[in-house]
């Protein structure tokens, strides 16, 4: 076996534990607002902070990773996930939500995207979509597996002691999997998937902009870090809201678990399907397949009633949703090559989760103005069809 599938094994469960940890929020939802009275847009806000912070913070991991190595800078981030998740056990005011989903989650969260993909990138010359689609599971695959044990440690020991051993069990196995991590084939003396030429390393950074040419400088890499902002914008809203916009159609917390498990399960399909679509067609165009038969399916999810609906297009809303999430770092390899992965991943990870972090807090504060998530779920369609819009024009000149 190629030491590159070991490398996407690794970073798979520490995308399992981070995101599956950090977006079980969505069912700590309705605990906080009963327990504290607080309104919808302040614990929104609280995410939103949190989005805005995570993406910030994943431009110095990413640096750290090209600089340290990914080894050091997920294990490091990994205790600081870990920490911050348990210290959700002693929060009592509105603002150690924010210091915890704005600070130390959000730190450590950064090292679980950035870096992970980059050293994928480096790993993988062919077969990259699938590579990456599989070592981003972790958005679905946590989801899916950290929801029933989250809602478990709820219904078991209370919202408290269930945030501390979330914390214990995703900060320890994040540290764990950062061992297995290796920044680039040359490092135990092989080439990338895929590369057959003697001199791996020429080969591995493929095409795009090259190091002497900063990203930073070219209007691409904002008019992509914009579209897939959006993408994040309108996505968040259903990672933060599925849960309690089904309690409001009438489910309980136990069908509210299920839902958010199915979602992440068609999340998971949606990677590896849009991954292999990816290696076919190309990452913007199956980026831009992902994200119109979003828009359609959250539009549906909105209007639909009754649980086998709910069900169904909980688990079909996964599949594009979490297939469009995929892409995110497909597009930007695709457009401007490993040379400086980490720095290129960390800086559109930065500007999608500034943009992304507006979804959650409208979304809150429309309810709180309607008391309905339905307009907040519209209105997240219409954001994905404009990022559709804008992905027209990506394209290397």
């Amino acid at each position: 076996m190629h030491y590159g599938w070991i490398i996407v094994a690794a970073c798979l469960v520490v995308g399992v534990c981070g995101y599956g940890t950090y977006f079980s929020f969505t069912l700590f939802y309705e605990h906080l607002a009963a327990e504290f009275g607080w309104s919808r847009a302040a614990i929104s806000g609280a995410m939103s902070v949190g989005l805005i912070a995570y993406g910030i913070c994943g431009f110095p991991m990413g640096w750290c990773a090209d600089r340290f190595g990914p080894r050091p800078t997920v294990a490091v981030g990994g205790l600081i996930f870990g920490l911050g998740t348990a210290l959700g056990s002693v929060v009592t005011e509105v603002w150690h939500l924010y210091a915890l989903y704005g600070g130390l989650s959000a730190i450590g969260m950064g090292a679980v995207w950035s870096p992970l993909v980059a050293t994928i990138s480096r790993w993988f010359e062919a077969r990259r979509g699938v590579a990456i689609s599989i070592a981003t599971l972790g958005g679905g695959a946590g989801t899916f597996f950290m929801a029933p044990l989250a809602e478990l440690l709820i219904g078991q020991l209370g919202w408290r002691q269930a945030y501390l051993w979330l914390g214990v069990i995703s900060g320890g196995l994040i540290v764990l999997a950062a061992m297995f991590l290796t920044r680039d084939p040359g490092r135990k003396g092989m080439r990338p998937y895929g590369v057959d030429a003697p001199d791996g390393h020429s080969v591995a950074t493929g095409g795009g902009v090259s190091a002497t040419d900063p990203f930073l400088r070219d209007g691409l890499f904002w008019l992509m870090s914009l579209t897939l902002g959006l993408w994040w914008f309108a996505g968040a809203i259903v990672y933060v809201h599925i849960a309690p916009f089904v309690i409001e159609k009438g489910f309980d917390s136990i069908g509210a678990a299920a839902i958010v498990a199915l979602f992440g399960a068609g999340n998971c399909i949606g990677r590896i399907a849009m991954g292999v679509l990816c290696d076919r067609i190309g990452a913007v165009a199956a980026y831009r397949w992902s994200i119109g038969i979003s828009a359609l399916v959250m539009v549906a999810f909105a209007l639909a009633e009754g649980a086998t609906s709910l069900y169904l297009l909980s688990v079909v809303l996964g599949i594009f949703v979490g297939g469009a999430s995929t892409q995110i770092s497909t597009v930007s390899v695709a457009l401007f090559g490993t040379a400086s992965a980490g720095a290129l991943m960390g800086a559109v990870l930065a500007l999608v989760g500034v943009v992304g972090a507006g979804g959650p807090l409208l979304s809150g504060a429309i309810y709180d103005a309607t008391l309905s998530y339905a307009p907040a779920f519209h209105a997240g369609a219409g954001v994905f069809l404009l990022s559709l819009l804008l992905s027209i024009a990506l394209k290397r000149r």
